[in-house]
């Protein structure tokens, strides 16, 4: 298949799930206002320097539109609802197969009518709808999608790399102790919805009644001296680490060497560092939103707390803090969850089975991911 992909460049979303096809022998074309070399993948910048911003986002359109009739692809894959999404509902290439992230579902849309407006009309569209959980593809049902042209697909997990190991001397290098008991939230410091604030307030209550309490927190974006700050005024500077990106491998071993992960958000869809998470078999505790309940039944696999609830969130902590038994109990759960539908490779092929369908529908859709089939599915949470 000849590919294009309207896409956020420079992003490991976006390039893992282009150098699948194209590592495959399919030719892929990215288009891009954030031009990078992906191995495999010719790469198209859309971007223009001229006048307003209007002004700029209609000569990136004109871009596009013209390197599509040039390159002629058989599909159009275009990511993130708003922005990219709105460039692939006016270029009106079919078939156009949209993915949507999160945020461009459950915020974006609703900061103008113009924007509610735009997004119901590109997911309207779209041939296809994908997203990593059957929440945001509700939402994006209630914007305007067609529930019987969507279909999840994770991000997915590279088990070879995320799994369970010992990883004791990343700790001891990064100062931890063995005796200690790791917290390690790894979520972005440019949202205020992902409450690493809350997260802080609840390490001060832990930190109050266990001394082997130890909190890290890593960034994927933004900027972490405001925390920082915030540890030392809630007097737990001693006790916590702040870290930017870290790469992905040594996330990976972070992972394997923490003792409980967080991620406790106000809205998110499906984390991939959640997946990857329970991919080492570590102990985690999650917000009680509908995308992270598709994968964690609390007093089972994990715990589920309220978002943003300091109280609540400390005491799953000291819960875990005062029994390893159950740590590791959750954490065999979790990774069996995480094994049974997390797989990259599993993933992709639903997608590789998408695309073939939109050009052929005598090819047969990915139907154990659609909308309707995980409907059907009792509560919607895999054991």
């Amino acid at each position: 298949m000849r590919l294009a992909f309207l896409s956020i460049g420079r992003h490991i979303h976006t390039e893992r799930w282009i150098r699948w096809f194209a590592e495959r022998g399919h030719e892929c074309h990215l288009l891009t206002v954030q031009p990078g070399p992906v191995p495999g993948v010719t790469v198209h910048d859309i971007s223009s320097a001229v006048g307003p911003k209007p002004w700029r986002y209609l000569l990136s359109l004109r871009k596009v539109r013209r390197l599509l009739a040039e390159l002629g692809p058989d599909l159009l894959n275009t990511h993130f609802l708003t922005g990219y999404g709105y460039w692939g509902h006016f270029s009106r290439f079919q078939p156009n197969v949209l993915t949507v992230w999160g945020d461009d579902v459950y915020v974006t849309p609703f900061e103008s009518r113009l924007k509610l407006r735009l997004a119901g009309a590109a997911l309207a569209s779209c041939a296809a709808l994908t997203g990593d959980s059957a929440d945001i593809l509700d939402r994006a049902g209630q914007l305007g999608a067609d529930p019987e042209r969507s279909y999840r697909v994770l991000w997915g997990v590279d088990f070879a790399r995320f799994r369970p190991h010992d990883a004791a001397a990343w700790r001891r290098e990064r100062g931890f102790g063995d005796d200690e008991i790791l917290f390690f939230s790894p979520r972005s410091y440019t949202q205020p919805y992902y409450n690493i604030d809350t997260v802080i307030a609840a390490a001060v209550r832990v930190q109050e009644a266990e001394p082997r309490a130890r909190f890290l927190f890593s960034g994927y974006e933004g900027d972490p001296e405001p925390f920082r700050r915030m540890a030392d005024l809630a007097g737990i500077a001693g006790r916590s680490t702040l870290l930017g990106r870290l790469p992905h491998d040594e996330f990976a071993t972070a992972l394997a060497a923490s003792d409980v992960f967080i991620s406790v958000p106000s809205v998110d869809a499906t984390a991939v560092s959640l997946l990857e998470a329970m991919a080492t078999g570590g102990a985690v505790i999650v917000s009680s939103l509908p995308s992270s309940c598709e994968w964690v039944r609390d007093g089972e696999s994990g715990l589920v707390v309220p978002p943003r609830d300091a109280a609540a969130l400390a005491a799953a902590m000291l819960r875990f803090a005062a029994e390893p038994q159950r740590r590791r109990a959750y954490g065999r759960a979790a990774l069996a969850v995480a094994r049974r539908h997390a797989g990259f490779d599993t993933n992709m092929e639903a997608v590789d089975a998408l695309f073939r369908h939109c050009l052929d529908p005598a090819s047969p859709p990915p139907r154990a991911v659609s909308l309707a089939q995980l409907r059907r599915q009792a509560e919607g949470c895999p054991r």
